[in-house]
């Protein structure tokens, strides 16, 4: 039987090596494009990303009480909402994020 060490070094060895594959891939892939000169500014900007994280962090924060006050105070268990409110509010931090962002951004 596999024990639970196992079972997290070999997660943990498989993250490592996506991250290892994903940063090799961007640097194979801007090689290429600076062979072939078609270097351009297509870095997203940094601030973007962290504002639509934390836009998204937010969203699911109200997710997950608004989830647990409607199983407070109805019949409704906390796992039948809980998933129902997360994909919604994180849908709407998305969509937010992306209107802010396109308003800055031009």
């Amino acid at each position: 039987m596999i024990g639970p060490g196992l079972v997290v070094i070999g997660f943990l060895a498989s993250a490592a090596f996506t991250i290892f594959y994903l940063i090799k891939s961007r640097h194979i892939e801007r090689m290429a494009k600076i062979e072939h000169g078609i270097i351009g500014d297509e870095e997203p900007a940094p601030n973007k990303a962290m504002l639509t994280l934390g836009v998204l962090f937010s969203a699911l924060g109200v997710a997950v009480f608004t989830s647990y006050v409607l199983s407070l105070y109805t019949a409704i268990p906390d796992y039948i909402s809980m998933p129902g409110f997360l994909l919604l509010f994180g849908g709407l931090g998305f969509i937010f994020s992306y209107a802010i962002g396109k308003g800055k951004h031009g």
